[in-house]
């Protein structure tokens, strides 16, 4: 059992808020919490090598696409226009083209379309895999193979991949603020074979930087090891 006084010696530095999340039984002691929370940092970190290949991939393969099948200058022509995307996503685009200004005045650099993809965040590239996007995006074969060219199915089924992407955007959100993910390991590794399924559709990473980099398995394993030893 944990006294509460232990805990609020954390209430300037962690809080007792987010430690209490850490709490996983009734029987869990501060030592205990503790280790949850550095064992949650440990596997949340090893995840990022996934998290940031699935994002940098997508979002360039996206906007190749759509720069080959709706305009080279898609970008410049929708900050203009607002024909193409949606309310609250071209002001997703919005937001990154003022960011990107102000960051370019500030370091002196020219303002390029590149910086301005960069600056569009998770969020805005998996809105546009939603259903809504179908007609504009997804209907067309040549769109959806060409984001998704190593999807098993001939028909396209964008529903589906828009579903695992908004559990990895949550995901990915928990750990990028720093809250718990991992008080159910095997929820944790369904969701990061999630990731792995979507690269997998996704153009080839040809640099191999992913097997590289990614260190989370072996920790999963001792992590996951490790805890049932103690129990």
């Amino acid at each position: 059992m944990i006294d509460q006084k232990d805990i609020e010696k954390y209430t300037a530095t962690y809080s007792v808020e987010r430690l209490k999340s850490f709490i996983y039984s009734e029987q869990d002691t501060i030592e205990d919490v503790t280790n949850h929370y550095v064992d949650n940092m440990k596997i949340s970190q090893a995840l990022y090598p996934a998290l940031c290949t699935l994002e940098i991939i997508l979002r360039n393969a996206i906007d190749t696409i759509l720069k080959i099948y709706i305009s080279e200058t898609w970008i410049e022509e929708e900050l203009k226009n607002n024909v193409f995307l949606e309310k609250s996503d071209y002001q997703l685009l919005v937001n990154a083209y003022e960011a990107t200004i102000k960051e370019c005045k500030s370091s002196s650099k020219n303002i390029t379309i590149g910086k301005i993809v960069a600056n569009l965040n998770f969020g805005f590239w998996t809105n546009l895999c939603v259903k809504k996007y179908s007609p504009k995006i997804w209907n067309r074969m040549c769109c959806f193979k060409g984001v998704f060219v190593n999807y098993p199915n001939e028909k396209p089924e964008i529903a589906l991949i828009s579903k695992k992407l908004y559990k990895i955007r949550k995901f990915r959100n928990r750990i990028f603020h720093y809250e718990q993910i991992f008080k159910s390991p095997e929820k944790t590794l369904e969701l990061y074979n999630n990731i792995l399924e979507i690269i997998s559709y996704l153009p080839n990473d040809n640099l191999q930087i992913l097997g590289k980099t990614s260190t989370f398995l072996d920790l999963y394993n001792d992590l996951t090891k490790s805890n049932k030893q103690k129990t």
